[in-house]
């Protein structure tokens, strides 16, 4: 099976929004959270009104400042990478057998073998595979047929374990 694309700078975006979506960001951000409630509610004198609104207003404008910057940074950050890839911006070429999968990418060709991938994740948009915790190739299904969408989804289900 072979599948041919290339990723628009919007796709890696969203890629990338999908690969953080399932992550441990929440958890960080819930942490955060409650240390900083924690510290609010040690830190205040409750006899003072003033200081009361202070603090609860000084933590609601942290976490707020803390969740717009690590949205910012994010988009940044995949924009950054999508420039700087020496593959991203290009049209790559996917052969898909019961070997692995090989990519053409600018005339230079690597075969990753099934075994290389840890896991992956399926969206109506884009299949994530892992070959380690933050590392991934994404593939959008807007390039393949049913048929080829299912042909992929067996090679998934039949060589790379899910959790």
């Amino acid at each position: 099976m072979n599948i041919t694309y290339k990723l628009s700078p919007e796709e890696y975006l969203q890629v990338v929004n999908f690969h953080h979506k399932k992550s441990h960001r929440v958890l960080k951000l819930t942490v955060y959270i409650v240390l900083a409630a924690i510290i609010v509610i040690f830190s205040t004198d409750f006899s003072n009104t003033r200081e009361i609104i202070t603090n609860i207003l000084t933590a609601f404008f942290s976490i707020s400042f803390y969740m717009l910057f690590v949205r910012m940074l994010s988009a940044f950050q995949a924009k950054n990478i999508y420039t700087k890839s020496p593959t991203l911006p290009y049209e790559i070429t996917l052969r898909i057998s019961g070997k692995g999968i090989r990519l053409d990418k600018n005339g230079s060709e690597k075969t990753i073998p099934w075994s290389a991938f840890s896991t992956w994740k399926k969206e109506e948009r884009f299949y994530l595979l892992y070959t380690s915790p933050r590392q991934f190739n994404a593939i959008p299904t807007r390039v393949m047929s049913d048929i080829q969408i299912n042909e992929l989804d067996g090679y998934l289900k039949k060589y790379i374990p899910q959790d």
